[in-house]
């Protein structure tokens, strides 16, 4: 009996769409900037998240423990010095560099911090599937922004979840937000809608621009519509995040995941 063979995927990554719960048009989201090592995806939204890769993720059992771990390293007041550790575990780049993520000069106080934790505790436990991804990145994406990449185009599965915030822990974030300017201590987070990405026509990396543009449209926003998308990346839905990673592995042929 002839075996099937496997889909070839680089790796698997989880992360959340978060929105104010009133209006959704308004979402909290990151943005690579130009110390990202991925020249094709810098001034580019980017979800929260982050990949089933490294140390970190080896006692993830499925991708929501992922997004939660993810979301619990990555928002931050301390903006410690950040590698590109995890994209070379991943292929993605030849060397590790570091850098540092933009901060704010004001103090913050234990009750800044303690309203992070508790904002922070709400997205993690608001989560709720909205889809697995299969987001097929190819080449020419790479060498438009950069004349000497030497990298292929590559494929990766992507677990979206979302995360509702209430008005008042919205309330609370945008103060954050606004007083602070950044509230990650990977990328630069900000606050933006719908209507300001087209407006000013930024667009969103690693194919996340084609999800983002069905959550939109999912709650009823037309106007997503006239998105901004990356020319050159393809996104397949393959269905609802898996309960166990063991199922992905039964599943795909996965070439990057933690060590066993």
């Amino acid at each position: 009996m002839e075996t099937k063979t496997k889909p070839r995927i680089n790796n698997i990554s989880a992360v959340a769409i978060i929105f104010r719960k009133s209006d959704p048009s308004q979402v909290f989201i990151e943005m690579k900037d130009d110390g990202y090592p991925m020249a094709a995806f810098r001034r580019q939204l980017c979800f929260i998240g982050g990949n089933w890769i490294g140390e970190n993720a080896r006692s993830d059992t499925n991708p929501l423990m992922t997004a939660r771990r993810e979301i619990e390293e990555e928002l931050s007041f301390d903006h410690a010095v950040r590698s590109s550790e995890e994209l070379a575990l991943l292929g993605m780049v030849s060397e590790v560099i570091y850098d540092e993520a933009a901060r704010s000069t004001r103090e913050v106080t234990d009750e800044d911090r303690q309203l992070l934790e508790r904002l922070k505790g709400e997205i993690r436990e608001g989560l709720t599937p909205f889809g697995d991804f299969i987001l097929t990145v190819e080449r020419k994406v790479l060498d438009r922004a950069d004349p000497k990449n030497s990298r292929d185009g590559f494929s990766g599965l992507c677990s979206y979840y979302l995360s509702p915030i209430s008005e008042e822990s919205w309330g609370h974030l945008s103060s954050l937000q606004q007083t602070f300017g950044n509230l990650s201590n990977e990328s630069v987070t900000l606050i933006t809608s719908l209507g300001k990405i087209i407006e000013t026509g930024t667009k969103t990396a690693f194919g996340h621009d084609q999800i983002l543009q069905r959550f939109f449209l999912s709650r009823g926003l037309s106007e997503a519509e006239n998105l901004p998308l990356v020319e050159g990346i393809a996104s397949q839905s393959v269905g609802g995040p898996l309960s166990l990673y063991s199922e992905y592995l039964e599943q795909y042929d996965i070439l990057k995941r933690p060590p066993i």
